[in-house]
Protein backbone atom coordinates (compact mmCIF):
# COMPACT_ATOMS: atom_id res chain seq x y z
CA UNK A 1 0.00 0.00 0.00
CA UNK A 2 2.92 2.60 0.82
CA UNK A 3 4.22 2.23 -2.98
CA UNK A 4 0.86 3.28 -4.80
CA UNK A 5 0.84 6.31 -2.07
CA UNK A 6 4.59 7.59 -3.09
CA UNK A 7 3.53 7.37 -6.51
CA UNK A 8 0.48 9.42 -6.06
CA UNK A 9 2.34 12.12 -4.49
CA UNK A 10 4.65 12.11 -7.55
CA UNK A 11 2.03 11.99 -9.80
CA UNK A 12 0.02 15.52 -7.67
CA UNK A 13 3.94 17.04 -8.05
CA UNK A 14 3.11 17.44 -3.90
CA UNK A 15 6.82 18.44 -2.88
CA UNK A 16 7.93 16.18 0.01
CA UNK A 17 10.72 16.58 2.65
CA UNK A 18 12.46 13.99 4.41
CA UNK A 19 15.45 12.36 5.36
CA UNK A 20 15.54 9.69 2.81
CA UNK A 21 17.36 7.38 4.95
CA UNK A 22 15.62 4.38 5.87
CA UNK A 23 15.47 1.46 3.14
CA UNK A 24 11.38 2.44 2.59
CA UNK A 25 12.20 6.21 2.37
CA UNK A 26 15.06 5.43 -0.44
CA UNK A 27 12.22 4.01 -2.19
CA UNK A 28 9.94 6.99 -2.10
CA UNK A 29 12.61 8.77 -3.34
CA UNK A 30 13.73 7.37 -6.02
CA UNK A 31 10.14 7.17 -7.17
CA UNK A 32 9.74 10.89 -6.29
CA UNK A 33 12.59 11.28 -8.96
CA UNK A 34 11.05 10.14 -11.50
CA UNK A 35 8.48 12.78 -11.07
CA UNK A 36 8.66 16.83 -11.88
CA UNK A 37 7.62 17.55 -8.18
CA UNK A 38 10.06 19.68 -5.78
CA UNK A 39 12.31 17.25 -3.14
CA UNK A 40 13.97 18.56 -0.38
CA UNK A 41 16.23 16.40 1.40
CA UNK A 42 17.20 16.51 4.86
CA UNK A 43 20.40 14.15 6.03
CA UNK A 44 21.05 13.97 9.74
CA UNK A 45 24.26 14.80 8.67
CA UNK A 46 26.64 18.09 7.38
CA UNK A 47 26.34 18.87 3.88
CA UNK A 48 29.26 20.42 3.55
CA UNK A 49 31.65 18.57 0.96
CA UNK A 50 28.53 16.50 0.43
CA UNK A 51 28.20 14.28 -3.00
CA UNK A 52 25.24 14.53 -4.92
CA UNK A 53 24.09 11.21 -5.84
CA UNK A 54 24.34 10.52 -9.54
CA UNK A 55 20.58 9.27 -9.56
CA UNK A 56 19.57 12.88 -8.09
CA UNK A 57 21.60 15.31 -10.10
CA UNK A 58 19.44 15.47 -12.78
CA UNK A 59 16.88 16.73 -10.38
CA UNK A 60 19.17 19.06 -8.71
CA UNK A 61 20.15 20.62 -12.19
CA UNK A 62 17.17 21.27 -12.86
CA UNK A 63 16.26 23.29 -9.71
CA UNK A 64 13.83 20.77 -8.00
CA UNK A 65 15.88 18.83 -5.52
CA UNK A 66 17.41 21.26 -2.15
CA UNK A 67 19.22 19.99 0.30
CA UNK A 68 18.71 21.18 3.56
CA UNK A 69 20.36 20.74 6.75
CA UNK A 70 20.92 22.15 10.27
CA UNK A 71 24.20 20.83 10.65
CA UNK A 72 26.97 22.98 9.05
CA UNK A 73 30.41 21.19 9.28
CA UNK A 74 29.59 18.54 11.52
CA UNK A 75 28.57 15.87 12.37
CA UNK A 76 29.93 13.90 9.38
CA UNK A 77 28.21 10.68 10.11
CA UNK A 78 24.51 10.33 11.47
CA UNK A 79 23.89 10.40 14.67
CA UNK A 80 20.68 9.56 17.00
CA UNK A 81 20.98 13.04 18.65
CA UNK A 82 21.70 14.42 14.82
CA UNK A 83 18.47 12.66 13.25
CA UNK A 84 16.30 13.91 16.16
CA UNK A 85 17.23 17.61 15.45
CA UNK A 86 16.83 16.73 11.45
CA UNK A 87 13.28 15.62 12.56
CA UNK A 88 12.63 18.66 14.60
CA UNK A 89 13.57 20.61 10.82
CA UNK A 90 11.54 18.43 8.69
CA UNK A 91 8.68 18.49 11.14
CA UNK A 92 8.98 22.10 11.48
CA UNK A 93 8.94 22.71 8.08
CA UNK A 94 5.96 20.13 7.28
CA UNK A 95 2.48 21.52 6.44
CA UNK A 96 1.32 17.91 6.48
CA UNK A 97 2.79 14.56 7.59
CA UNK A 98 2.85 10.83 6.61
CA UNK A 99 4.63 8.28 8.69
CA UNK A 100 4.78 4.74 7.11
CA UNK A 101 4.95 3.41 10.58
CA UNK A 102 5.61 3.95 14.21
CA UNK A 103 7.06 1.49 16.96
CA UNK A 104 5.42 2.85 19.97
CA UNK A 105 7.91 4.20 22.18
CA UNK A 106 10.44 4.76 19.34
CA UNK A 107 11.97 7.83 17.79
CA UNK A 108 9.66 7.73 15.00
CA UNK A 109 6.56 8.03 18.12
CA UNK A 110 8.34 11.42 19.18
CA UNK A 111 8.05 12.41 16.06
CA UNK A 112 4.83 11.99 16.06
CA UNK A 113 3.80 13.73 19.31
CA UNK A 114 6.49 16.74 17.95
CA UNK A 115 3.75 17.33 14.94
CA UNK A 116 0.87 16.76 16.85
CA UNK A 117 1.95 19.05 19.26
CA UNK A 118 2.47 21.32 16.21
CA UNK A 119 -0.46 20.62 14.91
CA UNK A 120 0.83 19.59 11.98
CA UNK A 121 -1.89 17.36 10.64
CA UNK A 122 -0.91 13.50 9.82
CA UNK A 123 -2.46 11.95 6.60
CA UNK A 124 -3.67 8.64 7.21
CA UNK A 125 -3.57 6.42 3.85
CA UNK A 126 -6.30 3.33 3.78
Amino acid sequence: MAIPYRRRLRDEGITVISGFHSPIEQECLRILLRGKQAIIVCPARAIAGMRIPVECRPAFEAGRLLFLSPFIESPKRVTRDAALRRNELVSALADQAYIAHITPGGQTAQVADMLEHWRVPMLHVP
